[in-house]
């Protein structure tokens, strides 16, 4: 019997068998990638199409029960016109955010809960590009679809209020109605991407949820009952405070303007340095 006994030469063939993949992982790819796995899901799809309706039913359900449960007379002698109608129709954003905050949890703990993160992170070996293209998408995904739902819900609320003969003139319509569409956009976007950094954080879709429901729900009430003026004065600060100051009808740009926007983009922008922070230290 004669072994087999290994060459210096063994691991030179080897290597002349070895050919380079001419592919390589582009950003692009992954958004590609990302982009694929968001729209072949049913649920996170289901959960848009629910923050859609609610954010586009809720406003025209405002408006119908503000008008048709108004005293009568009221309408006639003008008593409703100075009721803001864009900010009938905004009253969605108040619901819809508790389920776009899901639709962010749901993005990436799905991939935890199925394992498909594993082959996920296998195939983009330095992570940080799947964590910047799960961003991306979900958030111009939920922009587009809020934004779309805004102008529905506000639209239905003009053709509700003219409906109940309240003239168009005295609806307070102008170019800030467009901007309270885009603001209300921007924060449900930005509320979404902050809850995917805060799945990626807990990978888990029941803690997660619950934090980002925490933080929508409870962090203001919370807020709000203690009785010390330096906790009063964190309130402006609180994500969904100044998310619904960036979105609020007639809003006018000044200082508070402008600081709930930069607080309503440094909550995601945060958790997402501790969510990249995070998937690139530990395990899959």
């Amino acid at each position: 019997m004669t072994a087999t006994t290994p060459t210096a030469d063994a691991p030179e063939a080897r290597r002349a068998t070895f050919r380079e993949s001419p592919h390589r992982v582009t950003f692009g790819g992954v958004v590609r990638a990302e982009w694929i796995k968001l729209t072949s899901v049913r649920s996170v799809g289901w959960a848009i199409a629910i923050a859609v309706v609610i954010t586009a039913g809720f406003g025209a359900l405002a408006a119908f029960a503000t008008f048709a449960t108004a005293p009568e007379g009221a309408i006639e002698q003008g008593l409703l016109s100075d009721i803001p109608v864009a900010a009938l129709g905004t009253a969605g954003i108040l619901v819809s955010q508790l389920v776009f905050a899901i639709v962010g949890v749901i993005v990436i703990t799905g991939e935890y809960g199925s394992g498909q993160i594993r082959s996920t992170l296998t195939a983009v070996p330095t992570r940080l590009p799947v964590l910047g293209a799960k961003a991306l998408v979900v958030g111009i995904v939920t922009f587009v679809a809020s934004a779309i739902s805004l102008a529905v819900g506000i639209g239905s609320t003009i053709a509700i209020a003219a409906g109940y003969g309240i003239p168009v003139d005295d609806m307070g319509l102008d170019v800030s109605v467009l901007y309270t569409v885009l603001g209300g956009a921007v924060y449900l976007a930005l509320l979404t991407v902050f809850a995917l950094a805060v799945g990626t954080l807990v990978r888990s879709g029941a803690g997660a949820i619950a934090i980002a429901l925490g933080v929508l729900l409870v962090l203001p009430t919370v807020v709000g009952l203690v009785p010390f003026e330096w906790v009063q004065e964190a309130s402006p600060y609180l994500l969904p405070n100044s998310g619904l100051v960036i979105s609020m009808p007639n809003a006018e740009m000044d200082g508070d303007f402008w600081r709930a926007l930069v607080v309503t983009i440094a909550w995601p922008a945060v958790a997402l340095a501790g969510a990249a922070a995070a998937l690139v230290r530990r395990d899959a």
